[in-house]
């Protein structure tokens, strides 16, 4: 130390013995000597800055806190506009790294009564900020950063959409098509943001991440339907796999097993939850999330689909005191949209409403929710017998999946509950077969169940390029085949075969795919007196048909084609989603 004092000394004498001359020495110009007194002001000014920074690394180190010489960071511009160039020279204070929600910042004092405002804001929006002391001068030369900002684009986070903004399908697809050839600069997290917002906008349920040796295919799901959006470079997706499992509190460590998680995210001021499930490839792991967007608006049996006698016989289910009503269906047919419907029907101030989901999707004003835990023995059989402790009217089970589940739903039923559930099956009618396959006994089928229903979701038409084409000789006699037979054991109907069909054509509003929405194809079955006294003689299939037709039954495939002729749909969907032959 000693030592740096003597230099010091002699380039103070130095600069100040050059400075005091009025003229230059022999043989020297005045720019020479200009630039003599440059070099050796430049070289006392890096002496002091190395003291300074000594001084401020043994403070640190005395104070129990990390230390950075911010100038001599490369400052990522994502990170430094964190904190605006106004709050930074207010507070001394530069943000140089974050990682999720851990936030690190260079300051000069930590105890500054600005600096000590910005941390506490950051610790309000749930961030872990942690302080690296920096010194005065360190943070002057970081503060010019901020004079390249105007040349630095930044790819905004949109977190607040406003609904007159969003675009088309094709169009934000384009935009999000437009990111791979950016995402390489950009930090994971914003990645996953824009991702994020991109799928509510474009209408997606479900974003599918699909890894292979060579690329990352990311594929949307809109209206039930695949749309590949763009590929990613494995490193690039690396870093938002790490990014997605970090958020939805998985292992970060651990890829050779599959993980759920879920995290959530705001949207037009709405809580959008994220259900994130991971399972291991060759490659990397392959993600897809499924997107639960809250709505506030209650979505009418009209809306969904119902129409008619099924809509009369959905809304009388409504009205029940106790038994057991069943909503049947493939994964991704609306089930529990349904379900949602019958209890935004049914509640009121006078009834006590309960779930039992897995997971909880949508949240009730006026419903208690509960999720299972099958780690912690959560179970539905467990939860549904706790449940019932719980005083309720109406309870709603997300699937009946096992016999012990079947028995303690039918027992509610027979108890003065009104019991709402989901079960796998085909049609309506197997619903019966299946219950007793499980193993719940014949009388307790007949006696618990009410009402069951089945459904598909079908693609609506774009109600703004459909065209309405002249009906082909094969279509009208597909037509025929069904519409005659069903105006021969139908008496409620009276249906004439359309003389023209809609065809889809595209445009921007529906994403070029020509479809815009979906609604609901349906079965409904009443299970009354006649009904119950026919399960308990064993009857089959073919008899319940017959007996459930006299009440005006339509399959999910007739109703497709009446929707059809109304020119809601297409056959080409009808066709897809009904592999059912009643």
């Amino acid at each position: 130390m000693a030592e740096e004092n003597t230099s010091t000394s002699q380039a103070n004498a130095q600069i100040q013995a050059t400075s005091l001359q009025t003229s230059p020495p022999d043989g020297l110009s005045s720019a020479n000597l200009a630039s003599l007194n440059k070099d050796a002001n430049s070289g006392i000014v890096n002496i002091n800055r190395e003291f300074q920074e000594k001084s401020v690394m043994k403070k640190a180190y005395e104070l129990k806190m990390d230390y950075i010489n911010i100038a001599k960071i490369p400052l990522n511009p994502d990170f430094l506009n964190i904190i605006s160039e106004d709050q930074a020279k207010a507070a001394r204070a530069i943000s140089f790294l974050k990682i999720g929600k851990k936030l690190k910042i260079a300051v000069v004092d930590p105890i500054n009564p600005e600096t000590i405002n910005l941390v506490e804001e950051f610790k309000k929006q749930g961030y872990e900020v942690i302080i690296n002391l920096a010194s005065e001068s360190s943070i002057e030369d970081a503060l010019k950063a901020y004079q390249a900002a105007p040349s630095y684009k930044k790819f905004d986070i949109v977190e607040n959409v406003e609904e007159k903004s969003i675009k088309t399908y094709e169009k934000e697809i384009k935009i999000l098509s437009d990111l791979s050839s950016k995402l390489d600069t950009m930090v994971a997290e914003e990645t996953v943001n824009v991702l994020n917002v991109g799928a509510i906008k474009t209408g997606a349920s479900d974003v599918h991440y699909e890894p292979t040796e060579k690329a990352v295919t990311v594929r949307f799901r809109i209206d039930g339907m695949l749309h590949k959006v763009f590929e990613l470079k494995p490193a690039t997706y690396a870093n938002i796999l790490n990014q997605i499992k970090y958020k939805s509190k998985m292992q970060l460590n651990i890829n050779n097993i599959p993980q759920d998680g879920r995290f959530d995210f705001m949207f037009n001021d709405k809580k959008v939850d994220v259900r994130v499930s991971a399972i291991p490839t060759p490659a990397q792991e392959s993600l897809v999330l499924r997107y639960l967007v809250p709505s506030e608006d209650y979505v009418s049996f009209e809306n969904l689909g119902f129409e008619e006698l099924a809509l009369k016989k959905v809304l009388e289910a409504t009205k029940i005191a106790n038994g057991m009503v069943l909503c049947t269906g493939p994964t991704g047919s609306g089930k529990t949209t349904t379900l949602y419907s019958f209890l935004q029907t049914m509640k009121t101030p006078e009834k006590k409403i309960i779930t039992l989901e897995d997971p909880v999707e949508y949240m009730i004003e006026g419903v208690t929710h509960s999720q299972i835990n099958e780690k912690r023995g959560y179970d539905f059989a467990s939860g549904l017998r706790a449940i019932l402790r719980q005083d309720p009217n109406i309870i709603m089970l997300g699937e009946i999946r096992d016999l012990e589940t079947a028995e303690t739903a039918s027992q509610a039923a027979l108890t003065g509950h009104v019991l709402l559930s989901t079960l796998h099956t085909n049609s309506a009618i197997e619903a019966v077969p299946r219950l007793i396959n499980m193993g719940l006994p014949r009388y307790m089928v007949a006696s618990a169940l009410n009402t069951v229903i089945a459904q598909r979701l079908v693609r609506k038409v774009c109600p703004k390029c459909v065209q309405m084409v002249d009906i082909t000789e094969s279509e009208k006699e597909e037509f025929e085949k069904i519409f005659t037979n069903l105006n021969t054991v139908n008496k409620n109907v009276n249906l004439v075969v359309p003389q023209k069909l809609p065809k889809i054509v595209g445009c921007d509003f529906c994403s070029q795919t020509g479809y815009k929405g979906r609604l609901v194809i349906d079965e409904v079955i009443v299970v009354d007196q006649t009904f119950k006294r026919m399960i308990l003689e064993e009857k089959n299939t073919v008899d319940f048909i017959a007996l459930v037709r006299k009440d005006g039954f339509i399959t999910m495939r007739e109703d497709g084609f009446i929707k059809i002729a109304k020119g809601l749909t297409t056959l080409e969907e009808v066709h897809r989603v009904t592999n059912i032959a009643i």
